[in-house]
């Protein structure tokens, strides 16, 4: 929901060159893989599956493709104009650090209450910045 939002504001973007386009559907792309990395293929869905096992069997590869989503989100945001980047705040900058140090040490660490921890702070954190700098659609 929140990247459809972001993505939003390209609404009135003129003119529309293949390069942005192509740029625009990197975000939805990384989604996509990380989820790939969180569910069993189709063709393994008859086997019982232990889900902590392939968590952590496929973390590292899930947080380094999320971490992309910071410095992708940082180049969308000035490629909707210097004035949009600077608009955004204090807020986005230090939430945008604090996912990126937050995924990059989920990539790095195997430790269960870490991992705990990070997804209550991560959910917590995209709800908070959310409310403080994507109130309006501009």
């Amino acid at each position: 929901m929140i990247a459809w939002w972001i993505f939003y504001r390209w609404r009135d973007q003129q003119p529309w060159t293949f390069l942005l386009f192509v740029f625009v559907l990197i975000s939805p792309t990384i989604l996509y893989l990380a989820s790939l990395l969180l569910f069993q293929r189709e063709i393994d869905v008859d086997l019982a599956i232990d889900y902590k096992t392939h968590y952590y069997a496929n973390h590292r590869a899930f947080f380094i493709l999320f971490g992309l989503f910071t410095p992708v989100d940082v180049v969308d945001s000035l490629l909707k104009g210097v004035p949009h980047f600077r608009a955004l705040g204090p807020a986005y900058f230090a939430s945008g650090l604090l996912y990126f140090v937050g995924l990059v040490t989920a990539a790095i660490t195997c430790n269960e209450r870490y991992h705990e921890f990070y997804a209550v702070f991560f959910l917590m954190q995209t709800i908070v910045i959310s409310f403080l700098i994507f109130q309006v659609l501009v």
